[in-house]
């Protein structure tokens, strides 16, 4: 183990270290986080947009044929399938859009968490689905590690780490409450 191949693969720096000592992101770690919650929201919110193009598409559709010259109103049953056609695509459609916009204006917690004790790697097995181009759903195993830290679990680990870190040996890590993002990491002492 060495504090350089720390610092190369969790890409940190003294100064970000020093700023999570103190529970504080480093200004080059908070741009990065601010940098990632822009581009997500700039997902949400176009997603909603077109959310609600989709809606007005739909509105456009069950209203064409009564807007149409020929169309006569014959009685209150030429109404209500419009109406009800409105209230799902709107209430479905609108629901999800007004999600999305909720969720552009949202943002992570990504105040400093700390977690210190001895590294233990696991390999988990995990099942995941994927769609064919026949529209059916597959499913296979794949294998990863976790490295576990006292009651942390960090998911999907890269499996270099293993050469770098020694298990049983004990690491004070510091990261990013909401998305378990390891921000930086100190050696503490030697397993027995």
């Amino acid at each position: 183990m060495s504090d350089f191949a720390l610092r190369e693969f969790f890409g940190f720096d003294e100064s970000d270290l020093f700023a999570n000592r103190s529970g504080r992101l480093s200004p080059k770690q908070q741009a990065k986080i601010n940098e990632i919650e822009k581009g997500a929201n700039q997902i949400f919110v176009w997603a909603g947009v077109v959310f609600i193009l989709l809606a007005l598409a739909g509105t456009y559709g069950i209203f064409r044929p009564v807007i149409g010259s020929d169309w006569k109103f014959t009685g209150i049953s030429d109404v209500v399938g419009p109406i009800l056609g409105l209230t799902v695509i709107w209430g479905i459609l609108g629901f999800v859009a007004v999600g999305s916009f909720r969720l552009s204006r949202s943002s992570t917690d990504s105040s400093i968490q700390k977690v210190e004790g001895k590294v233990n790697f696991v390999k988990v097995e995990k099942r995941e689905s994927s769609k064919s181009a026949s529209g059916s759903t597959t499913y296979r195993t794949v294998q990863e590690y976790e490295l576990r830290v006292g009651r942390v679990a960090f998911e999907d680990v890269d499996e270099e780490l293993l050469n770098i870190m020694e298990e049983g040996d004990t690491y004070a890590f510091y990261y990013a409450k909401d998305t378990k993002e390891i921000l930086s990491c100190e050696f503490i002492s030697k397993g027995k």
